[in-house]
Parts: C-alpha cells; sequence; structure tokens
C-alpha cells in the first residue's frame, strides 16, 4: 500500500481553521487520537485561531491553546513531555478546535463530559478492562503532560490482575506559583516550624500515587469479594480559573489564634509546657506557595515544598480518583489502591486553604483523605517497639524524630470518602481526615460530612471516622467547624490500655465554635486525652426520618479521658431533658470529668438549663487541669445563632 504523504498543504477544517502541514509518514503514536500532525519538532507551523495543540510522541503529549505562528519546539510548550523520543509532532483536532465548554470549567459550573467509569461491583473471576480516550486538557498554569488513551476500569476486574492506567503521572505539575508571599511578622512566642528536625522523615512520597492493583486479602482482611465502588458520584465543580488571581489574605497568611491547645508544646513531661506560635505554611517563600486546581497538582506540590515552610491554595474540585487534568475518572481498584493512591499525606510546616469561587462556594475535597503524619517503625522493627526504646534510653519523646508539626487546614468541604474494600463487613479502613503522631495542629472552618455517599446506600459499613486524633498526637484546636451526616465522627485516642505508651499524657485537643449536626456518635469519643470543649452546638433529631441524619449520642468520655465542657448547646428533637444523660452526654472507665452551663432544647421537653455533670466523678485534685490559654465564652443561648451563622467552610 502506498504512503499517502501531505506536504505543505493547506486544509481547511469545519471550523475554518487554517493549518500548514508538513507531515509525511508520521507514526499515529506521536500525535493523539482524533489529532492530525502539522508539523515536526524544529518546524514553524500555523494556526488561524485558538487550538488546543499536541507535542510529543509515543502516546504522550503536552497541550498548550496557540494562535498564529509558532515554533514546534519543548520552549513553546514549556517542557519536554518524553525526553528518550527526540522525533516529536505537534498535532491539532481533526475537527473542532479542542476547545470546549467541557474542556474548561468554571468553579461555578458543571463537568459533564469528563470520562467517568464508575463500578458498582467487582467481580473475582473475569477481568474487563475498557479504554477511553481523554480530551485535550487545559491547564490554567502550565503545559500537563497525558496520554492519549488512557485506561479506566470498566465493569470488572480479575482478582489476579491489575487495572492499570496508561496515563504517564505529571509529576512536575504544581499548578500555579505565587509570586508573592506573606508580609513577615514578629512573633510573640517561638515558630512551631522550629521544632521540625531535619532528620524527620517525609512520608508523602508513598501517597498521592495510584497502584491499581487489583483486590486481595490483607492479614486475612479487605476480602476482594466485598470490593464495591462508590455507588454515587459527586457532581463535580472542577475550576481552572483562581478568582482571586493569587492575591493572598489573612486566609493564607494567619497565624493560629492562641485560644486553643494547638498553640503550646510540652518540655519533657506532660505538665511542663510553654507556648509556641503555629505558623504553618505562611514563612513560605513566594515559590513555595502553591494554587492547585487538581489532586496530581497537589501532591507534586507537597512532594516538591517537602518540610519547606508551604501554602497550598485549593480551588474547585480535588478528587484523587481523578487524572489528566480532571478529565478521566477511575475508580479505586482495592484497598491498596485507595490506601494509598486516595490519600495526600500533609507534611509539617504547611498551610492547606479553599479558595471560594466566584459563586461563593467553598473548594471541595472528595474521594480522597487527609492525613497529618503517620506512626512510624524502623525497617521491619514496628513503631511501638522503635518508641519504647527510644524512652527506655532516657530520650525525650517529643524528640523522637517522625512527629509531623505546625500545620494549618482552612476553608475546605471535605466528603468522608467511601471505602471500596473495607476490612470486613463491621469496620472500614479510611477516614476523611487523620492526625496521627502530629503536633500543633489547627483545623479552622472545615465542612465534612458523607457527602453523596452516606452510610444508607450501604448494607456494610463503608466509612470509618470522619476527623479522628489518635496515635499519640498532641495541642490541636479544631474550630469553627461543622461535622453532619456521619456515623462515627471523632476519635480522640484509638485505644485503651494497648495504646498508653504512646497516649498517655498527650491528646491536648480543644473543640470551640463547632456545629455538630445529625451525627450517629463520637462528639467526640475520648480517650487519655486532656480535652476542652467550648462554645459548640450539638443538633438533630432521634426520630430523624433521614437515617444519614439521625442523631445517636453526643459527647463520650472513655477510658483515662479528663474532659471539661463549657457553654454548649444542645439541640436534639425527640429526647426529653431527663434522657439528657447516657445520650447526650455518656462516659466510662474515664479519669475526670467537668461540665457545666450548657443549654438543652427540645421538642419533647422545651428548653432547659443543665449542667450536664450527669453524676460523673470531678478529676482528683492531682488529675485537675485549667486551660492555659485565653478563651471567650459565649453564653449558651447564644451559641446555637452563632454555630448556625459562622461555622463552616465558606463563612
Amino acid at each position: 500500500m502506498r504512503n499517502l504523504i501531505i506536504t505543505k498543504k493547506l486544509l481547511t477544517t469545519t471550523i475554518g481553521l487554517t493549518a500548514v502541514f508538513a507531515a509525511q509518514g508520521h507514526a499515529a503514536t506521536n500525535r493523539p487520537a482524533n489529532y492530525t500532525t502539522i508539523c515536526a519538532i524544529g518546524e514553524t507551523c500555523s494556526v488561524s485561531a485558538p487550538t488546543n495543540v499536541a507535542f510529543g510522541a509515543a502516546g504522550v503529549f503536552v497541550y498548550k491553546v496557540l494562535n498564529g505562528t509558532f515554533s514546534c519546539t519543548v520552549a513553546t510548550f514549556g517542557s519536554d513531555p518524553i525526553p528518550s523520543k527526540a522525533a516529536k509532532e505537534c498535532s491539532i483536532p481533526i475537527s473542532g478546535n479542542g476547545i470546549s465548554s467541557s474542556s474548561v470549567v468554571s468553579s461555578s459550573s458543571k463537568s459533564s463530559s469528563s470520562t467517568v467509569v464508575s463500578s458498582s461491583s467487582l467481580a473475582t473471576t473475569s477481568s474487563s478492562v475498557s479504554s477511553s480516550k481523554s480530551s485535550a486538557a487545559i491547564s490554567s498554569s502550565s503545559s500537563l503532560v497525558v496520554s492519549s488513551s488512557s485506561s479506566v476500569v470498566s465493569s470488572s476486574v480479575s482478582s489476579s490482575s491489575v487495572a492499570s492506567s496508561s496515563s504517564v503521572a505529571n509529576t512536575t505539575d504544581r499548578g500555579i506559583i505565587s509570586t508573592t508571599a506573606c508580609a513577615r511578622i514578629t512573633l510573640s512566642y517561638p515558630d512551631a516550624a522550629t521544632l521540625t528536625g531535619a532528620t524527620t522523615p517525609l512520608q508523602t512520597a508513598l501517597y498521592g500515587v495510584r497502584n491499581y492493583s487489583a483486590p486481595v486479602l490483607v492479614d486475612g482482611l479487605h476480602s476482594p469479594s466485598n470490593y464495591r465502588a462508590a455507588p454515587v458520584l459527586p457532581t463535580w465543580e472542577f475550576a481552572t480559573v483562581d478568582p482571586t488571581h493569587g492575591v493572598l489574605t489573612s486566609l493564607e497568611c494567619d497565624v493560629a489564634p492562641e485560644d486553643g491547645w494547638a498553640v503550646f508544646r510540652r518540655n519533657g513531661t506532660p505538665t511542663n509546657q510553654s507556648r509556641v506560635t503555629v505558623t504553618g505554611g505562611r514563612n513560605a517563600v513566594a515559590n513555595r506557595i502553591y494554587t492547585v486546581f487538581n489532586g496530581q497538582q497537589f501532591v507534586n506540590a507537597i512532594n516538591e515544598a517537602g518540610l519547606d515552610p508551604k501554602i497550598i491554595r485549593v480551588v474547585g474540585h480535588i478528587d484523587l480518583r481523578y487524572s489528566n487534568n480532571n478529565k478521566t475518572f477511575t475508580e479505586y481498584t482495592s484497598y491498596s489502591d485507595q490506601k494509598y493512591g486516595g490519600s495526600i499525606n500533609i507534611p509539617s510546616n504547611t498551610t492547606v486553604v479553599g479558595i471560594n469561587g466566584s459563586d461563593g462556594k467553598p473548594a471541595r475535597v472528595t474521594g480522597t483523605s487527609f492525613l497529618i503524619g503517620g506512626e512510624l517503625g524502623t525497617g521491619t522493627t514496628p513503631a511501638e517497639d522503635v518508641f519504647k526504646a527510644w524512652i527506655a534510653a532516657g530520650n525525650d519523646g517529643d524528640l523522637f524524630p517522625t512527629w509531623t508539626r505546625n500545620v494549618i487546614i482552612r476553608n475546605l468541604k471535605i466528603d468522608a470518602p467511601w471505602d471500596v474494600n473495607p476490612e470486613d463487613s463491621g469496620n472500614a479502613y479510611a477516614d476523611a481526615m487523620t492526625l496521627s503522631r502530629a503536633q500543633n495542629i489547627y483545623i479552622d472552618h472545615i465542612t465534612m460530612s458523607d457527602g453523596d455517599t452516606p452510610d444508607s446506600l450501604a448494607s456494610d459499613t463503608r466509612h470509618d471516622g470522619a476527623l479522628d486524633v489518635v496515635r499519640g498526637s498532641d495541642y490541636v484546636t479544631i474550630a469553627n467547624s461543622y461535622f453532619t451526616k456521619h456515623h462515627k465522627q471523632t476519635l480522640v485516642g484509638n485505644g485503651d490500655s494497648g495504646r498508653a505508651w504512646s497516649d498517655d499524657g498527650r491528646l491536648h485537643v480543644t473543640f470551640a465554635n463547632n456545629w455538630w449536626d445529625g451525627l450517629g456518635s463520637r462528639l467526640p469519643l475520648n480517650r487519655f486525652g486532656q480535652v476542652h470543649l467550648y462554645n459548640n452546638l450539638i443538633s438533630g433529631s432521634t426520630n430523624a426520618t433521614d437515617a444519614d441524619l439521625k442523631f445517636g449520642s453526643g459527647v463520650d468520655a472513655r477510658y483515662q479521658s479528663n474532659m471539661l465542657l463549657e457553654n454548649l448547646a444542645f439541640h436534639v428533637d425527640g429526647l426529653k431533658v431527663e434522657d439528657f444523660c447516657g445520650k447526650a452526654i455518656l462516659g466510662k472507665t474515664y479519669k475526670g470529668f467537668r461540665s457545666t452551663l450548657h443549654l438543652f432544647t427540645s421538642d419533647r421537653s422545651g428548653t432547659s438549663n443543665v449542667d450536664g455533670q450527669c453524676g460523673f466523678t470531678q478529676p482528683a485534685a492531682a488529675d485537675a487541669w485549667t486551660p492555659p490559654y485565653s478563651y471567650s465564652l459565649q453564653l449558651s443561648t447564644a451559641v446555637e445563632a452563632k454555630a448556625n451563622a459562622g461555622a463552616g467552610a465558606g463563612k
């Protein structure tokens, strides 16, 4: 068969686009599907209207919108998509210009044409993998390396096979890099950033990278037969434009306020504490301030900055199941794929903020777990053994070189992920956010729920905790946030006597000005922690017709906990005031419990003042404590209105 040779001819497409062709025997893999080559590397090309031009070879491309005459070079596109291939080409869509309303989705519009394949079940005896062409993606910040053909999981995957994406992960796109930084300020107390040692190991490389592995048993858990993809997917609202144009405000630059446990550190013993200033990433230099629009940019920014102070500004909607600049969706294929590929590990000295869209909606995170810290061992030696050996050698536990410190999270709407392959029918694995061996953490104005995949969609357990503070974490403040539609909300401490080695004397946590609404339990459930709650609202109904919003129980004081509750408001319909104790407040095996000045409202009992002590034993003199920080108590009669007005993302 004779080769068709097109030499320097003019071709007018259906949109009136004129292109100069210099294609002689071009390989199909050197251009994306439904694209045609217009010139080779080093040559000059021309298009007569803005066009999404592809540059690359061997199925890997950089895309950029160009108009007029340009050189087909790495310099034009800003990066080399495949350095190992010298013979690259520039190509354009055969039909259209590659720029459509679905290619660029604003934060206020809905994505309707992204490739989305969601499996409702995962078989263990057959394999079916379908291939979908990804449309040319446009990045507002830089060129994006993608594959022209991305494999996505279809209806079934064999337990002995791996469903892998042929997309080439772009490890360099970090979104928009700032040209300005936060103004320098004088700190009243030592910067918590100074507590991060040079030997602190980074855990970020483990996470945010999909492995597309098939489901397998792990220590007898996560049976492949229990795989189930998320039954409902959200209406994604991706963005490509930052409505603030990168202008930094107090959202990014404020340090944590001084009205909670987050701003302390211990000096050798739990009772010897001193002040620090939690700065997060506000001291970042300009090139460590990133605006990100997708999960890969987020992960790349974290990996580049490491332990340096950094600010991550999230615009639009983040979901690690999406790749190719939010164009290709692939459901998690296994427990391992979700655990690692579906998590972002936040290292020390980081501020993460959501940027409201032009419509006022906060940035949103779906299908993704945030991990702040992790409990690390050494090689094959378990974390518990390594830490105990450190202490036995006479070392200060706070100098053990695996703490994650100095993190601020602000103004994000976070959906707790659906666990595709839970441990068993009664226990899921994935949390929305987990603090493990983390210190000096401030979480502010977040909204957290099960999103579009509540428990009622499952016949078994598909969610674990929403926001857990565990494994020795210490000096944490959670404030001004709204939590709803979740069964097991917050653990402070995740074990009884078996966790004393990590938790005893730690877990200092403040909950202030939050709103817990329509939740099942754990508001919070506390073991070991010295936990302070003030100005919080707990609301719901024991008779809710929506099972996902049914109130189950409230504050739960458990093993060796020592709690102080002040000026809370409870609005729980269906609950009589005489049943308040044991339902709104409950506990056992605690060390100490103090509660005062609450307001209880119900359709069954009207409004009553309650102290909430519920006959619980107050701490012995040796265990009594007073918050070492200044804070303002609201009248309990004002708590509900203020929580309604001010708690959550976007407020």
